[in-house]
């Protein structure tokens, strides 16, 4: 258990574990309780998410709107478009697993390249990250352009012209957002 580009299953932060699952593809996030785990405000332009509470319950918020979610709520879908954010309660054990719609590989490539060691200590490293794997994260101003706008000039142009390389090339497959080209 540890290196996002080999393995199955890594830590992602104090007591908490992010694990790749078959049949259907989708991540599981398992927190010990010992500290919160907190997913910022973002919002994906290209997919959607099921998100389903296996064990405790998590805080998700939706475009401003927060509810606890409990495995008895069953599969809670969030739309492309919508700025949502999850959080864990600290002295809580927590399951919670990820799907994307549309399904495919994407997402779970998306977190093997930001959990991979040092990008998300890097701003320009995450937001290429963010660039490839379909991220934006909330600003202040709440201005979907502006978020569109800083994920593509930062990590679209100047990550890249300053020699950063995300770890998994694989996130730059998209077809729909990145048709393949010669140099590819």
């Amino acid at each position: 258990m540890g290196d996002p580009l080999r393995d199955d299953s890594w830590p992602v932060g104090k007591g908490v574990t992010l694990i790749v699952l078959q049949n259907p593809l989708r991540t599981r996030v398992h927190a010990t309780g010992e500290e919160a785990f907190i997913v910022p405000p973002h919002w994906h332009a290209f997919h959607g998410e099921h998100h389903i509470v296996l064990k405790g319950r998590i805080c998700l918020t939706q475009d401003g709107v927060s509810r606890i979610l409990r495995p008895e709520d069953g599969v809670c879908v969030t739309p492309a478009g919508v700025v949502h954010s999850i959080e864990t309660f600290a002295g809580e054990e927590t399951i919670l697993e990820e799907t994307t719609v549309p399904s495919g590989e994407t997402k779970v490539i998306f977190f093997r390249n930001l959990f991979y060691p040092s990008v998300t200590r890097s701003f320009l490293r995450t937001m290429q990250v963010f660039y490839y794997g379909d991220a934006y994260p909330e600003l202040p101003l709440r201005s979907r352009w502006l978020e569109w706008l800083m994920v593509v000039v930062v990590g679209g142009w100047v990550a890249g012209l300053l020699g950063y390389q995300i770890p998994d090339k694989r996130l730059r497959l998209d077809q729909r957002r990145f048709p393949p080209s010669k140099k590819d």
